[in-house]
C-alpha cells in the first residue's frame, strides 16, 4: 500500500436498474409481500400495478409506490381475473400472486367451508391466474 491509498475509499459502481421498462403485476399488492415486492420492483425502475380487494388500501399502497394503477377484486373470482388480464392495455413482464390467507385449526375443529376457501385461494386460483395472464406475459416473463 502506498501512502496515497491509505485512507481512501473507493467508489462503488452504479449499475443499471434491473427492472426498467418492465411491468409487474402484483395480485394481493395493497399490504405484506405483495406490497414489499411492489416496493422493489419500484427501486429497480419497473412500473407495478396492484390489485387486492380493498380499493382503500391499494389507494394508500399506490400512494407509498408510485403505482402504474390500482385494480379492486377478488383473485378467487375466475371470472373477474380473467377480466382484469384481459381488460390490460398492454403486455407485462412479471405476475406474482401473494393473494389468500391462512387458515389453521385442529383436525377435530376443522371447518370443511374455511378449508374449501383455502384450496381455492392456493390450489385453484393459481391456476386459473396462470391461464388468465398467459396471453399477456411477454418472453421471458414469469408468472410467480
Amino acid at each position: 500500500m502506498t501512502a496515497e491509498t491509505v485512507g481512501t475509499i473507493s467508489p462503488v459502481p452504479m449499475r443499471e436498474p434491473q427492472l426498467r421498462g418492465h411491468t409487474v403485476v402484483l395480485i394481493g399488492g395493497s399490504s405484506g409481500i405483495g406490497l414489499e415486492t411492489a416496493r422493489l420492483a419500484r427501486a429497480e425502475g419497473a412500473d407495478v400495478i396492484l390489485t387486492g380487494r380493498d380499493q382503500g388500501r391499494l389507494a394508500q399502497a399506490a400512494a407509498q409506490v408510485g403505482a402504474q394503477s390500482t385494480f379492486a377484486f377478488d383473485a378467487t373470482d375466475p371470472g373477474r381475473l380473467e377480466q382484469f388480464f384481459a381488460d390490460l392495455a398492454g403486455p407485462v413482464d412479471h405476475v406474482l400472486s401473494t393473494a389468500g390467507g391462512n387458515y389453521y385449526a385442529r383436525l377435530a375443529d376443522l371447518d370443511f367451508a374455511e378449508a374449501q376457501r383455502l384450496l381455492d385461494e392456493h390450489m385453484l386460483m393459481p391456476l386459473h391466474l396462470a391461464r388468465a395472464a398467459a396471453g399477456k406475459v411477454r418472453p421471458p416473463g414469469s408468472i410467480t
